[in-house]
């Protein structure tokens, strides 16, 4: 049996003085560990920290921190970027640190970006990787349902499948 020990945690929206070197570190871990079993291993291995640019984005971002002011979580959004979404909101990515996971932080960060959204956009959208079941569910769960459309994106390794999620 595991026990989850109480954490305490804030959401927070990132200001331009943010810590974004802990913001990289936080992608990069989150990666390595979400995408170890639905990407090529030699393309995560490749990836440095400095591969993210969360700086671009601090404006639409908000930061899960504990009380001690680890970066635990990072959540970002703004418009759709594709075209056939325009007029949309869009959900960028929502990462929570593996040691975090079943606290309740990514159910907060997306309840707090979808509210933002929605204050914006009366229609927002997301893409998730094809073959990534946990976030398909999880999405889901929180408001978003499955369009049945697959966007095919070139990546530096190949081609991504994504699905998109609408709310």
């Amino acid at each position: 049996m595991v026990r989850l020990i109480a954490l305490t945690y804030r959401i927070v929206r990132a200001e331009a003085n943010s810590d974004f070197g802990k913001i990289r570190q936080l992608y990069y871990e989150t990666w390595q560990s979400a995408y170890r079993d639905l990407m090529p291993a030699s393309y995560l291995q490749q990836l440095p920290p400095t591969t993210w640019r969360p700086e671009r984005r601090w404006q639409n971002m908000l930061l899960a921190m504990t009380a001690v002011g680890e970066v635990v979580g990072v959540c970002t959004f703004g418009p759709a970027r594709h075209a056939n979404y325009e007029g949309w909101g869009e959900l960028y990515s929502l990462y929570v640190h593996p040691n975090y996971h079943h606290h309740g932080i990514g159910q907060q960060l997306i309840i707090q970006a979808h509210r933002r959204l929605k204050a914006d956009y009366p229609q927002n959208c997301l893409l998730v990787l094809a073959n990534n079941a946990v976030a398909h569910r999880f999405y889901q769960r929180n408001g978003f349902h499955d369009t049945g459309q697959i966007y095919v994106d070139h990546a530096p390794f190949g081609v991504l499948h994504e699905r998109i999620f609408e709310d």
